[in-house]
């Protein structure tokens, strides 16, 4: 087991509360724009909201009339993750409406970027293992990948993931 499982969590925004005894001192959370602060009353650490829809591009965010996620947003939260990170003993919990998608890819981009490059399928089920329900989000994923310069290495386990899911949910037929 990842010593990140112990101090990296990822949940919607519904189950928070189940995370206040495990004193929690910093928190990433993503909320649609105009959501206004989602910060949970309980918490007192350190905190960083991002405004994003979970759209996969520009076009769909045009489509679903919301704002994309950005490199400036990806960039903000993994800074964030890392100096959460960074803090002996800090618990670090990463949320979004349904700890999915959004959460998950920015906590996947983060565990790649503590292990390193050439582990992005082990960073990939680590997060799986952290969140088991997760789907990542694939433009945050895609900007990860840029920002952390891996020319596209986090992006073939999330495809492989992909086509898993898709592979359950259409199997072929004879």
């Amino acid at each position: 087991m990842s010593p990140l499982q112990h101090r990296l969590f990822v949940c919607g925004f519904d189950e928070r509360a189940e995370f206040q005894a495990r004193n929690i001192s910093h928190l990433l959370a993503v909320a649609n724009p105009g959501a206004g602060v989602v910060k949970p009353p309980w918490f007192e650490g350190a905190y960083l909201q991002l405004s994003f829809g979970d759209v996969i591009s520009e076009a769909d965010a045009r489509r679903c009339n919301t704002t994309a996620p950005s490199v400036h947003d990806v960039q903000q939260g993994l800074e964030f993750l890392r100096r959460a990170w960074a803090v002996p003993g800090s618990k670090i919990l990463v949320s979004c409406d349904h700890g999915a998608s959004r959460s998950p890819a920015l906590a996947y981009v983060f565990i790649a970027d503590q292990f390193g490059p050439g582990r992005e399928a082990e960073a990939f089920s680590v997060t799986l293992d952290i969140r088991s329900v997760a789907v990542p989000n694939a433009l945050v994923v895609r900007l990860g990948d840029a920002v952390l310069q891996r020319n596209g290495a986090l992006l073939p386990p999330l495809k492989d993931f992909y086509a898993k899911i898709n592979a359950e949910l259409f199997p072929k037929t004879v």
